[in-house]
């Protein structure tokens, strides 16, 4: 039996030089880590005081208003007021709010800063300083603010839900009821606060959740050197080498770490000293399996601080799913990639089959100095939502697998760089909708999956790859063909990129898609990569849907650079050539051998039919992950540690 095709090998590409750039957002200071908290905020069209923020559907005690001065003028409050329609509380007489200030006034002050690590200005519950009045009681299903000046006059309003408010400061259906724990956040259009007095304010594409970040990481220019890994193509060896070089501190943030072999080397880091710390997802989708508590025990064991991001009872979890995949060393290295830390991301050989993934090492403490402060807002032990593993289960994780002595890459030219945060900067205009918009000849996008619509509207993400087609770019979109992706029970690739094909040749446009499907070593399509005009490249953890862009934290980094570009775009050529559309990579060209295999298919196919009952679902490939929720129980042997 003769193999007479195989995955065809990438070929050499030139590299074309662009004649626009992708412009990084300009230097602006990192914002302090914050819910949108206190601060200055921008200048709103209607220079008044705005309602900006309303957590009503609250879990515990702290449900809280924020008000916004949306003027260049300071704005005396006395005698303003906030009301649900049944109560009122007024504020005090010695209240004034600045230009671009804000006031946060919350049922429960003590709760309020337990779950925001924030300090609000005034309750209205009865703590001091409190405002004056009857508490307001916002019911969870719908319900209407209204601020009101000392004339009892309607500065602003906010209707939600069930609620069947009829009076200004309010035209057209109520903004929709959010989740437990979510936050209704004024949108935003070019930074200024929107005020049309509808739905349209306060009905985006992101719903906000209690405690979330708000990094804005400037884009910077360095000449810091990088080192691509594709997965499989370079096995473990690369991550092995980066962690076995960290001396003082090695922090890692993951949706799952279920690899022994990366798990002892860094219970090795740890055994030798270095302060090792680990945040790990607490509730993935489907639950978290025996395999990934023993390995997250064993390095608690080992020394590691390891914690968990998860929800429970009274306590909001602020992400849906820590689904970023990064570490830094020694504050000044950072890896940043699509893949968990697992043995399907990074085999254990080249030789060995596993997922499409990109991932990056960029030495640049300043972009690693960028990264930590999210780590450390993420993992803080004072935060509620994050809790420390036990390592009393755990056992003693062998010597760490002998790898490579680290050597940094060579360095090269200064070029941009930019750190991308979600889901505050998934969809900012300076990150990948920036880059998207940028390209002038090609795009290439590879993803584990794509949402085509997300509430009903286009994935702004597609339809900027659309708006490049439109210029006369040249556009190519490989997604997971795999059965992950493409179960026939659900929404999944295979029906998005049918939409994709039909509309964009309604459209004549030059953007095609294919599923690839699994094709020698590559078992399925898991990158979440972008590549523009062969030299500007995303390499992160952000699938392209909408939980995946609005609720996850999610970390990926941009960067412009022909050199790395161009491994990448070797990988995405062999994806795009190989086994694509689920066309087979191989052929049989021996006739005796495919009668043999038919014959051997057929007898096994009416073995098996005797045990069918006839429902097609019984002949469905494997479940996809399940990335679209589902079951999150824990692992029986899931256990805490006592303590912050």
């Amino acid at each position: 039996m003769a193999l007479a095709s195989a995955p065809i090998l990438a070929k050499a590409l030139a590299l074309l030089v662009l004649i626009g750039t992708w412009e990084t957002c300009a230097p602006a200071p990192l914002l302090a880590p914050s819910d949108l908290d206190e601060g200055t905020h921008p200048a709103a069209q209607a220079g008044r005081p705005l309602i900006s923020r309303v957590y009503a559907n609250a879990v515990r005690d702290n449900e809280f208003i924020e008000i916004v001065n949306a003027g260049e003028t300071a704005v005396a409050l006395a005698g303003w007021s906030l009301t649900d329609g049944e109560a009122a509380a007024r504020f005090p007489d010695d209240v004034v709010l600045s230009p671009g200030g804000a006031i946060v006034v919350t049922q429960n002050a003590t709760s309020y800063e337990e779950d925001t690590l924030r300090t609000a200005d005034f309750s209205y519950g009865g703590e001091m300083p409190a405002l004056e009045g009857r508490a307001l009681q916002l019911a969870n299903t719908g319900d209407e603010v209204l601020l009101r000046d000392a004339g009892g006059r309607l500065a602003d309003a906010y209707v939600y839900g069930e609620a069947r408010y009829a009076g200004p400061g309010w035209t057209g259906p109520p903004a929709r009821a959010l989740g437990r724990g979510e936050v209704a956040v004024r949108t935003r259009e070019d930074g200024i606060l929107m005020d049309r007095d509808s739905a349209l304010d306060w009905d985006g594409l992101r719903d906000h959740r209690l405690g979330q970040s708000s990094f804005a990481p400037p884009g910077i220019v360095s000449a810091g050197p990088a080192l691509a890994i594709v997965s499989p193509d370079d096995g473990r060896e690369p991550l092995l080498s980066f962690f076995g070089s960290a001396e003082r501190s090695l922090e890692l943030a993951a949706y799952t770490l279920t690899s022994e072999a990366i798990a002892t080397a860094l219970a090795g880091a740890a055994r030798r000293g270095v302060r090792t710390r680990i945040l790990l997802e607490g509730a993935p989708a489907g639950g978290l399996d025996a395999e990934s508590v023993q390995v997250a025990a064993d390095l608690a064991r080992s020394g590691a601080e390891v914690r968990w991001l998860l929800g429970g009872s009274g306590i909001v979890k602020r992400y849906r799913y820590l689904h970023a995949k990064y570490a830094i060393v020694d504050a000044s290295r950072i890896l940043v990639g699509s893949e968990n830390f697992g043995d399907a991301g990074f085999p254990a050989s080249r030789d060995s089959g596993g997922n499409r993934g990109w991932s990056l090492i960029l030495e640049e403490p300043r972009v690693a100095l960028q990264l930590r402060e999210v780590f450390e807002e993420d993992f803080d032990p004072s935060r509620r939502d994050t809790r420390p593993m036990d390592g009393s289960e755990g056992v003693d994780l062998p010597l760490a697998p002998r790898a490579p002595r680290w050597t940094s890459p060579t360095a090269v030219r200064p070029r941009r760089m930019q750190l991308v945060v979600g889901p505050e900067g998934s969809l900012a205009p300076e990150g990948l909708l920036g880059m998207l918009g940028s390209a002038q000849k090609s795009l290439w996008i590879e993803a584990f999956y794509l949402e085509d619509t997300w509430h009903g509207r286009t994935n702004p993400l597609l339809e900027a790859a659309f708006d490049a087609a439109r210029r006369g770019v040249r556009v190519r979109i490989v997604l997971d063909g795999s059965a992950w992706s493409t179960d026939e029970s659900s929404e999944g690739n295979d029906d998005a990129a049918r939409r994709i094909k039909t509309r964009a040749a309604q459209e004549g446009l030059d953007l095609h898609v294919k599923l690839a499907g699994p094709s020698g070593r590559v078992e399925r399509i898991h990158n979440k990569g972008v590549l523009v005009d062969g030299r500007v490249l995303y390499v992160g953890s952000m699938n392209w849907g909408l939980v995946s862009a609005t609720a996850n934290r999610e970390v990926g980094i941009i960067l412009d650079d022909p050199g790395i570009a161009a491994r990448f775009e070797a990988a995405l050529h062999e994806d795009w050539e190989g086994n694509a559309d689920g066309e087979d990579a191989f052929r049989i060209d021996d006739p005796a051998a495919l009668y043999t295999i038919y014959g051997i298919v057929t007898a096994a196919a009416l073995l098996s039919l005797r045990n069918l009952r006839g429902s097609r679902k019984a002949l469905r490939p494997r479940a996809r992950m399940g990335r679209r929720g589902g079951n999150r129980s824990r692992h029986p042997g899931f256990r805490f540690r006592r303590g912050p």
